[in-house]
Parts: C-alpha cells; structure tokens; sequence
C-alpha cells in the first residue's frame, strides 16, 4: 500500500484532470460553419484561452478587473425642529420636580406621567412658568384591559384596593398647592 501526501495527491490529479480537460475542449464538433456555436468556439481559440489557464489559476490577460465602488458619503441628516425637542428640567422647574415625585413616592400613589412612561413628564411637573400639573390614577397602578397603545400595567387579578387612598390623594393635593390636578383610574373590570 502507497501513503502520499494530499498535495502530491492533488497535484497527480489535476495533471491528470487538466490533461482530459485540454482534450476535451479542443475536440471538434461537426457543427455548421455558420452556426453561432462555430463562431464562438472560433473566438475562444482565437483569444488563445485554454482550460489550462483557469487550472492554473492565471488570469486572462485581457481581462478586465473589477471596479471597486467608492462607499457612498451618508446623507446629510436634518436637525430635528427645537419644538420636538424636550428640554431638560433645571432650575425652579426641577424643584417643583422634585417635590412633586417625592410626594408621590411617599404616599405611594400611581400617576399616569410615571406609569405611561410620558416624555413630557418635567414639562408638566416642572411647570413653564410656574404653573405645574398632575394626573393622579385612582384605584392603583394596575389596569385589567390591555390596550395596545397604553404602557400602563395589566393583569387580570391586580392587587386590592388601598383604603387610604383618598386621605392620600387629599393630602398630595394640599402639599402640591398646584394650578390644577387631574384624576383619572385604571379600569378594574375585576370589581
């Protein structure tokens, strides 16, 4: 038994290969003169392009090479318009902030602002020009519907009601001292 090496292998075979190749493409059918297989077969023997030369990996001469493509600049990006933009709550309006999210967090109330996820959030709590809003959910921070468009929670069994909840309602009403609140709830289809 004779072991050879793969590339003493490989290089018998496409001796062998390349030798059946080159008889092949150069048997002559008895096509027509005139045919268009005839007239191609005239062209490649005239370009003097073989097998032999793809076997052996050399380029045609003559051939041309592929045009490598600049990558394209990216488009200029407009700004988006200073109205879509919401600003950063500083100053009076980031104190009136403040209060209002530690009342809420203290009391443990639910607000749509905070719920909702609102990215208007500290444009209503901070107040342009001092004059500050809320919307307090009623009957928890839980809803039984599942709307589609709200990011509010859902579930279908929601914790009990808080019985204290009006006294803490009264009581974050009082301390805001704001121009005007609004009370909404979630629905409790449970009840």
């Amino acid at each position: 038994m004779v072991i050879m090496s793969i590339s003493r292998m490989r290089y018998g075979l496409r001796k062998y290969y390349s030798s059946k190749l080159i008889n092949i493409a150069r048997f002559k059918s008895t096509s027509a003169p005139g045919s268009r297989i005839a007239k191609l077969r005239e062209e490649l023997d005239a370009s003097g392009a073989g097998i032999e030369s793809f076997i052996a990996g050399n380029p045609l001469e003559d051939s041309k090479k592929p045009k490598i493509k600049k990558p394209l600049r990216p488009k200029k990006i407009d700004r988006k318009p200073a109205w879509l933009k919401a600003e950063f709550v500083k100053g009076e309006s980031l104190e009136n902030y403040q209060r209002l999210k530690d009342t809420v967090k203290g009391l443990g109330l639910a607000t749509v602002c905070e719920e909702a996820r609102c990215p208007n959030i500290g444009e209503c709590w901070g107040g342009k020009q001092g004059t500050a809003t809320a919307t307090i959910m009623l009957m928890g921070d839980t809803c039984t519907r599942a709307c589609r468009f709200c990011a509010v929670k859902t579930s279908n069994a929601p914790p009990p009601l808080d019985p204290q909840e009006p006294q803490k309602v009264a009581t974050a009403i009082h301390k805001w001292g704001l121009d005007y609140v609004v009370l909404t709830s979630v629905d409790r289809d449970d009840l």
